[in-house]
């Protein structure tokens, strides 16, 4: 068996409000990746550190960024300089480069072991929790620490959410999803659109308008998402 990566360092001050991960693939990073994530913590963990964990490849999903690692990780630091306590984790892509996984679960037990007891918690959408039985070791990772699902469209309820998940989960573990339901609202945006807009080469006023601006210049300047990019 092959030695395991090391874990990289968490570049945010840890205290006893504990932690709340931001996972994603960041393609690019936008206002309602951040915008969400920090009124998640203002409603359920308020001076918790903000962690986003820019994904490798998504065992979930069949394509992979089009941006480059490091691209996505420059980009996300300019979408959350302006944060309190926020920060950007690197495992996955450091694993992924050591040719290790990046299952979810293995992400919350590296992270579990450098934040000890302190609380740990991690937002997903409320379509990821819809689907989350079939997300790997997934009793274990409600084990390493509490999701903070937040209700959207088509499941923009709790009751909502609760009937599509029946069957997967009994009725006391569907009474712990209901507890970890918040709704905080939506931003309309996506990153497919973004980069749609972005290899149109149109449409300035939106992207400014979900865009940090640094990011934005930062595209610009790196070429990213154009059309022969």
């Amino acid at each position: 068996m092959p030695a395991e990566t090391p874990i990289t360092p968490l570049a945010v001050p840890l205290d006893d409000s504990g932690v709340l991960l931001v996972g994603g693939t960041f393609d690019p990073p936008h206002v309602a990746h951040v915008g969400l994530a920090c009124r998640a913590r203002d409603a359920r963990s308020p001076g918790a550190a903000l962690v986003f964990v820019p994904a490798a490849q998504s065992p979930h999903k069949e394509t992979g960024p089009k941006a480059s690692d490091a691209d996505r990780v420059a980009m996300l630091e300019l979408a959350t300089g302006g944060v309190a306590s926020a920060g950007v984790w690197t495992d996955e892509l450091d694993r992924a480069r050591a040719g290790a996984p990046s299952y979810w679960v293995e992400t919350l037990d590296r992270v579990r072991r450098l934040v000890g007891e302190r609380p740990l918690q991690f937002v997903i959408g409320a379509d990821q929790a819809a689907a989350f039985d079939r997300w790997r070791e997934a009793r274990r990772i409600l084990e390493l620490a509490e999701p903070v699902v937040l209700l959207r469209e088509p499941l923009g309820t709790v009751d909502a959410l609760l009937d599509v998940m029946r069957g997967a989960w009994s009725a006391g573990e569907l009474d712990r999803w209901r507890s970890w339901c918040v709704d905080v609202g939506t931003i309309d945006v996506s990153a497919t659109e973004i980069r749609a807009l972005l290899r149109a080469d149109r449409e300035s006023a939106r992207l400014e308008s979900v865009l940090a601006p640094g990011v934005l210049e930062f595209i610009r300047k790196r070429g990213l998402y154009a059309p022969d990019a």
